[in-house]
């Protein structure tokens, strides 16, 4: 059983792709929000490396998710 298609397994492949298409928007929109976080504390000279951290991390997964989306695609 399927964690996002409950009873009948995976789902298929496009449902991967679905749902790696809902993880690239949830990544994609916390990653926005991250990026005006950093600006804000640049801008105000406050210390900004756990933010810069952060949305490293985030960048990093959009991109693993990127490219399984891609392949899963195919």
């Amino acid at each position: 059983m399927g964690l996002f298609n409950p009873g009948s397994g995976t789902g298929g492949n496009r449902a991967k792709v679905q749902r790696l298409d809902m993880l690239l928007g949830m990544l994609g929109f916390f990653a926005f929000m991250a990026t005006i976080q950093l600006v804000v504390l640049e801008v105000r000279g406050e210390p900004a490396v756990g933010s810069a951290l952060f949305l490293a991390a985030l960048l990093l997964l959009i991109w693993l998710a990127w490219r399984a989306r891609r392949k899963a695609d195919v």
